[in-house]
């Protein structure tokens, strides 16, 4: 592989991959990725005769239509998968045979068996492969962590977290894959859940007891042909965990928080609180045991956090904190790729298996009408 060109190839062309894409051409803008550039080598789309044009004017050389084909590419080194959830297993276990770098959004499989047979396949041929959990990628919860480790709030006891959104109330919105679990393995809980869950990992590291209950609250909706198919995912999901050190998490999340969408995360501790908010991506709030707002002057000394300001856009250049997350993952994976290291920082496969088995234990609770679940390794 030539280090100075990397060869991308995409998968998918829907909201998420343009959003990549996106992200992906601003990073030279951004001077973020200096040590290598990318090829837009090819993409695979199951509509190339819609998709044709598109994929011309976004500078695709090679339009595809069949996995296969993308991955003969000459000078394909990454791929890029942004497929409905029931997809990514066959099209990781097939790219890591073919000896490509695998970047494949959340959550990464259905259940766990699906996700430890595609850490399995990208550990054998080793190569560099994650999920863009992009809450790591917030300045704000990078710096959290450094206060965190720099004892800042003392000992945590408590969180609380939230990730909310709102535009499945509407009736009228179309069925689609996200609704039917043998497409998506989950609602709210696997779409938005798996961030948090990533995100509690992280900072915070095992996750020893499950309690979860969860609502579909709209239980049909009509298909593009006009017919009404039944929703069995949730709307809504609870979660209470219990992770080292008898710390104590909460976890909702929600597709039908009208007026209230938005990330929240508290953290008590037994000498102040730490809070961050989607208003705020670049810093947390700090709180002293008085409840007076204190001021961050410097962050603790953390190789992460000196790492992802290389990896983040400018603020005056923002696109708004959703895609400079998404901006700063894909080129934190990328500076991986080129530099051939593999960082514990990284929100790779085994990570993924990490938030399937508490997603999985979880639905589990739910079915079993909330009760608490131990989780095994």
């Amino acid at each position: 592989m030539d280090k100075k060109k990397l060869g991308y190839g995409l998968i998918g062309l829907g909201n998420i991959g343009l959003l990549h894409l996106m992200t992906l051409k601003n990073l030279p803008i951004w001077n973020i990725l200096s040590e290598g550039e990318i090829s837009l080598t090819g993409l695979y789309s199951t509509h190339p005769e819609k998709n044709t044009d598109k994929a011309k004017k976004i500078g695709f050389p090679q339009l595809v239509s069949t996995l296969d084909e993308l991955l003969e590419l000459p000078g394909l080194d990454i791929i890029d998968i942004c497929t409905p959830n029931f997809l990514h297993h066959e099209q990781v276990l097939a790219s890591a045979a073919a000896g490509k770098h695998i970047y494949c959004e959340k959550p990464l499989g259905l259940n766990k068996k699906e996700a430890l047979e595609m850490l399995k396949a990208v550990e054998k041929n080793n190569l560099h492969h994650q999920i863009p959990f992009v809450l790591r990628f917030l300045p704000a919860v990078a710096k959290t962590r450094a206060l965190l480790n720099a004892g800042a709030i003392g000992n945590v006891y408590y969180l609380r977290t939230e990730l909310l959104h709102s535009g499945y109330l509407d009736p009228s919105r179309p069925f689609a894959w996200r609704l039917e679990k043998n497409s998506s393995g989950g609602g709210a809980l696997a779409d938005l859940g798996s961030h948090l869950l990533d995100l509690l990992l992280f900072l915070f590291g095992e996750i020893k007891t499950v309690q979860a209950q969860t609502r579909t609250i709209i239980k049909s909706r009509k298909n593009p042909e006009g017919e009404f198919c039944s929703v069995d995912v949730d709307d809504w999901a609870e979660m209470s965990l219990q992770l080292e050190n008898d710390l104590v998490a909460s976890l909702e999340v929600s597709r039908l928080a009208v007026g209230n969408e938005g990330l929240s995360i508290s953290i008590y501790g037994d000498k102040g609180a730490l809070h961050i908010r989607d208003n705020d991506p670049l810093s947390p709030s700090l709180y002293n045991p008085k409840g007076q707002q204190v001021a961050i002057k410097e962050v603790p000394s953390d190789s992460y956090y000196k790492l992802l300001q290389a990896c983040y856009p400018p603020s005056k250049l923002s696109i708004g904190w959703l895609g400079d997350t998404h901006a700063a993952s894909l080129a934190w994976f990328l500076n991986c790729i080129v530099k051939d290291q593999k960082r514990t920082e990284t929100p790779d496969f085994s990570s993924g298996l990490a938030v399937q088995e508490v997603l999985d234990l979880a639905y589990q609770s739910s079915a079993e009408g909330g009760n608490l679940l131990v989780l095994r390794k």
